[in-house]
């Protein structure tokens, strides 16, 4: 029988329903973006006396609270499909107020043996509705409703959790939190969805993997909004508050996502100017962050690499508050048990994203962060690294970024004691005599960098450390007697010969430290260096001809952290560099002021008479100049 609304379409049974005409979300618009075919009402009591009473209907008197129930039971028997395409309209399109909406649920729960999957449409127009903002009344009821649905039927879950995760994506008007300040409405909205997640969690837990699961897959793309990342990442964090089963899977999780920003925000582009041009990177929705560009051959997509800073810097300093807060007592006080807890599930995520990630700027400093907690994390992180060091089934690339991690630590952290500074060079220097002991009983000696990277690695951090932290060495005769006592000119007069691949950067300064206190002579070698360069080329493992200058690179991840906001967690225990005026070979005219790490306006690198200094280059690790 045709329709009488419209005669050309009859009605069809749901699947047709479900085809042609889009749910409603939340915010009053189609999914598909077409406006709804019904007139929108604010009486939902009235509407379901309507459809219950129409001419086309069989009358039943009974009370209100039957009135769902039995248009659902209408519609699974087969009996009428009008009414419950008309009902889903009307929750569809209704402005529903709270009473409104409690008696929906309420009528909703008392059938919830009727919800199997034939009803699924109904299920998601009642998840489309905007509740979390409603009174606590409303919010009980609907949690009852959901709970009381998964449990009957546990095959809803994963649409259910998808839809209640899906609220931890703000609207692309809702306002930015100032500084991390949390407004009380936000805070009362988040609450309440996560007040339905954990009662999910303790009446049906075999909804935990598709609870992590869902969170994986719906986490914000790296260049969305800022306010859509700390959203997403508050909510995240505060699941862990009733849910500390997750810790491991929620920190590697967010690590993965910093990371991707991290790498995307290079220091050199957010020291720049910003850009005068704003209208390039104008952001007035939620997907204007992401601009595609197509040429004749491919497309690409042009990211705001600033804006993404901002919104790196503002989860660096979210996560540093949620880490550190979770180490200290009510009273502020360092607990020794929760410290030590967050120290593994972060030392854990470490391991497996942030060392293998070369040239990352930003995300090691939440363990640069938590070692400035404690000592005793500083000592454990740093054993943790040289183990890695001196084990020989590790990687290579793993070994050397461990020693980098090393050196930088030593170097950079406030934090760090003479003590232990002393004892990290000496276990270098111990590592690299024992090497060249072994390799002087070898008749015929490959002094070819990828056979003795490590060593190479080793020697290069302790010329840094001695190079950046001879200050704190040369203010005791026992320190002068300690440093002598590492056999510098040992290590730079050996067959390996340590100077002719060590960074520019580091063998200059090291040199001239080195020349002040009478430890090693290094400019007769650097000279014979730089006049028996020699390029060497090789073949990779695809066989690609490739050409090497046969130099260390020159990352060290605890260079100068740029980002402000989060910043002001990092500074107070981070040591910059102070130039020296020591050295006789250094042209104190052409230095810069504010400078900070290696190297700038070199004139000639082999002349001991050109102009060094420290400074930072604008990108991780230490640049040389030329």
């Amino acid at each position: 029988m045709a329709n009488k609304h419209n005669p050309k379409k009859p009605f069809k049974s749901e699947p047709y329903f479900r085809d042609k005409m889009p749910l409603k979300s939340s915010s009053g618009r189609s999914s598909l973006g077409t406006p709804s075919i019904l007139k929108q009402t604010p009486n939902l009591k009235r509407r379901l006396t309507e459809i219950v009473s129409s001419p086309s209907k069989v009358r039943f008197q009974m009370p209100h609270l039957k009135n769902v129930k039995k248009i659902l039971e209408a519609y699974v028997n087969k009996e009428e499909t009008k009414a419950y395409l008309q009902l889903i309209c009307i929750i569809r399109d209704s402005n529903l107020l709270n009473n409104d909406l409690r008696s929906l649920l309420s009528e909703a729960t008392e059938c919830i043996s009727l919800l199997n999957q034939d009803l699924r449409l109904f299920i998601e127009v009642l998840l489309e509705i905007k509740w979390i903002d409603q009174s606590d009344e409303v919010v009980k009821d609907y949690q009852d409703f959901i709970v009381n649905l998964l449990s009957a039927h546990n095959y809803h879950a994963r649409y259910v959790l998808s839809k209640l995760i899906g609220l931890f994506i703000p609207y692309p008007k809702d306002p930015y939190w100032p500084e991390g300040q949390i407004p009380e409405s936000d805070r009362r909205k988040c609450l309440n969805v996560h007040t339905v997640i954990k009662s999910v969690l303790t009446v049906v837990p075999m909804c935990k993997p598709l609870l992590l699961q869902t969170l994986i897959r719906q986490y914000p793309y790296y260049n969305k909004p800022v306010h859509t990342q700390e959203y997403y990442l508050h909510n995240l964090l505060t699941i862990l508050s009733y849910q500390p089963s997750f810790s491991d899977d929620i920190l590697d999780l967010i690590f993965s996502k910093l990371i991707i920003m991290d790498i995307n925000a290079p220091k050199e582009v957010l020291q720049e100017e910003p850009i005068e041009n704003e209208e390039i990177f104008q952001m007035d929705d939620d997907n204007d962050d992401l601009k595609s560009i197509k040429t004749v051959n491919t497309a690409y997509t042009v990211v705001d690499r600033p804006h993404l800073g901002v919104a790196l810097d503002v989860c660096i300093d979210m996560l540093l508050d949620y880490l550190i807060g979770q180490c200290k007592t009510e009273e502020g006080d360092l607990d020794k048990d929760k410290t030590k807890k967050i120290y593994q599930a972060v030392l854990t995520a470490f391991d497996k994203l942030v060392l293998p990630t070369y040239a990352s700027h930003h995300i090691q400093f939440v363990m640069f962060a938590l070692c400035a907690l404690k000592p005793s994390l500083t000592e454990a992180f740093l054993n943790y690294l040289w183990k890695k060091v001196r084990n020989p089934n590790v990687p290579i690339v793993l070994r050397q970024a461990a020693i980098t991690y090393i050196a930088s630590l030593v170097a950079r952290g406030l934090f760090i004691p003479l003590p232990l500074v002393k004892a990290s060079m000496y276990q270098m220097a111990e590592y690299i005599h024992a090497y060249i002991a072994n390799q002087d009983a070898v008749e015929c000696l490959n002094s070819d960098l990828k056979a003795h990277r490590v060593f190479y690695s080793v020697c290069q951090a302790l010329f840094y450390l001695v190079a950046f932290r001879h200050r704190d060495l040369i203010e005791s005769k026992k320190n002068i007697i300690f440093l002598e006592s590492l056999q510098l000119g040992k290590m730079v007069t050996n067959r390996l010969n340590p100077l002719r691949v060590c960074q520019q950067a580091v063998v200059q300064n090291f040199a001239a430290v080195t020349r002040k206190y009478q430890l090693a002579y290094c400019y007769t070698i650097i000279d014979h260096n730089k006049r028996h360069f020699m390029p060497t080329i090789y073949r990779d493992a695809k066989g690609s001809q490739m050409v090497s200058d046969q130099t260390l690179n020159d990352f060290y991840p605890f260079d100068p952290y740029v980002l402000e906001r989060s910043g002001q967690k990092i500074n107070p225990y981070y040591r910059h560099y102070q130039e020296d005026s020591y050295s006789s070979h250094i042209d104190v005219e052409s230095r810069e002021s504010d400078v900070d790490d290696f190297l700038e306006n070199i004139n000639d690198i082999s002349n001991p008479k050109g102009s060094y200094q420290f400074s930072y280059g604008g990108s991780p690790g230490f640049k040389f100049k030329v």
